[in-house]
Parts: C-alpha cells; sequence; structure tokens
C-alpha cells in the first residue's frame, strides 16, 4: 500500500538473484492455500489483507526479510496521505528565499524567521500529527527540505517455511546481537565447566592446563622439588633468607 509503481519494479528486479514475486488477488490466493496440503494453511489465510504480494525463495525467511529491509528507500509523504506518525520540521536554515513560503510555514505552527537572505526556522515543529492528513503544501516543503518520513519497501507480514510460520518481529532479527549472546553464552558455559571440573572436547585443554597450574602451585607452596619447580623453590629460599637476614642482630 503505498509503494510507487516505479519503486516496486526496481526491487522486484534486485530480488531476481533469490526469489520471485507476484502480485496477487487475495481470493485467488485463499482458494489456493484452502487446496494445497500446508497445515497451516487456515492460518496464512488471515493474513490475506489489503494488497497482497507472495515472494516464492529457496533462501529462508530470515534471508529474505534481510535482502527486501535492505531496499529499504524514503521519500516525503504524498499530498492527503495520512501521516502514520508526528511529522517534525526541526529547527535550522532553509534553501528558501525570503517570500510566500515564510507565510505558509507560519500557518502550519512552523516558527521561522528571515537570517542571511534565507528563511531559517527557529525551533522544532510538528506540522503534521500522527493519522492527520498531509496537506499538499506540506508535502511540497518537505520535498524541498530533504525530510523524507515515508519508508518505501516491501512491508513483510510473514514468512513461512516448513510448517513454521514467522511474524515479522522473529523475522527483523539482529543477528550481531544474536552472536554476541551465543558466543557470550558459550564463554560463561566454558567458565562454568572449568570450575567445576567437568571434562568434554571442548574443556580438555583448559583442565589440563589448570590441573598444571594447580600442581604446580602446590609443589612450590609444600617446598617440593622438581625439575619444572627447582628454580622457583630456590629463588624462594632466597627470598625467605634476606628476610632472616634482616630480622637477626648483627
Amino acid at each position: 500500500m503505498g509503494l510507487r509503481s516505479e519503486n516496486f519494479q526496481n526491487i522486484r528486479g534486485t530480488t531476481r538473484d533469490f526469489g520471485e514475486i507476484y502480485i496477487v488477488k487475495n481470493t485467488l490466493a485463499k482458494r489456493a492455500f484452502e487446496n494445497s496440503n500446508i497445515p497451516q494453511n487456515s492460518l496464512l489465510v488471515n493474513y490475506l489483507i489489503g494488497n497482497t504480494a507472495l515472494i516464492f525463495s529457496n533462501e529462508n525467511p530470515f534471508k529474505v526479510y534481510k535482502k527486501i529491509a535492505a531496499q529499504k528507500t524514503y521519500a516525503p509523504p504524498k499530498p492527503n496521505s495520512v501521516a502514520t506518525e508526528d511529522i517534525i520540521i526541526k529547527a535550522g536554515p532553509t534553501p528558501f528565499s525570503p517570500g510566500p513560503m515564510v507565510a505558509e510555514m507560519q500557518k502550519y505552527g512552523v516558527k521561522a524567521k528571515i537570517s542571511k537572505g534565507k528563511v531559517e526556522i527557529t525551533e522544532d515543529s510538528v506540522v503534521v500529527k500522527k493519522g492527520n492528513r498531509v496537506p499538499a503544501t506540506i508535502s511540497q516543503i518537505l520535498g524541498k527540505l530533504g525530510i523524507t518520513p515515508i519508508e518505501l519497501w516491501l512491508r513483510i507480514k510473514m514468512g513461512y517455511q516448513n510448517g513454521v510460520v514467522f511474524s515479522p518481529e522473529i523475522l527483523n532479527i539482529d543477528t550481531d546481537a544474536c552472536k554476541n549472546k551465543i558466543l557470550s553464552a558459550h564463554q560463561t558455559a566454558m567458565g562454568l565447566a572449568i570450575a567445576k571440573g567437568i571434562c568434554n572436547k571442548y574443556t580438555v585443554n583448559n583442565l589440563i592446563v589448570h590441573a598444571t597450574s594447580n600442581a604446580r602451585n602446590l609443589s612450590i607452596e609444600r617446598g617440593i622439588p622438581t625439575k619444572e619447580t627447582v628454580n622457583d623453590l630456590i629463588a624462594k629460599a632466597g627470598r625467605c633468607a634476606s628476610a632472616l637476614k634482616g630480622n637477626v642482630k648483627q
């Protein structure tokens, strides 16, 4: 809904390397789902609302979502369209010369002044509240100011693979954050396993190093000479002798 034809054709062209997009009638898609052997067909039918496109791909839904989202572009709102969020013009200089534009901006609550021969907006202003329609003049002003709050992309309603339905919230996963959580969990598990002496193919090398270090420290503490500890024991004896010498009266 609201996606310009040229934007859609660009998206369709760039998705050919991983899938095919088809614009479908909801009644036809509903019949296809109901006549298929997909167990979740009744659930899929619930998503057939408004303008619908089906994307068929051999990629998993997460990769498809990410590739589609990467093609997102932005544009100013169309005249008379409904604002999906508050539209704000922020304070700062503009490219506008003094003239009727100042009066038009002030008409919609934008506080502006003339500075160095150009119109300057003196404070952030909400020009269209969420749910209201965008006046043609505001649409024109936003375009000239480069304010583009409207996202142009295929909004994924759901993904389906191997009997599982994925919501957009699940598909829009932060892969870097997920990887960091897995790494953190791995490090925590390794630390716990080593601390508790749980031996497996992942911890055995660390446990051997840990055991060797503990055995060495115990040998030095108890004065047990070995080829690995003899130098440390001699150094320890030297320190003890120096300390003793300092406490002995001449």
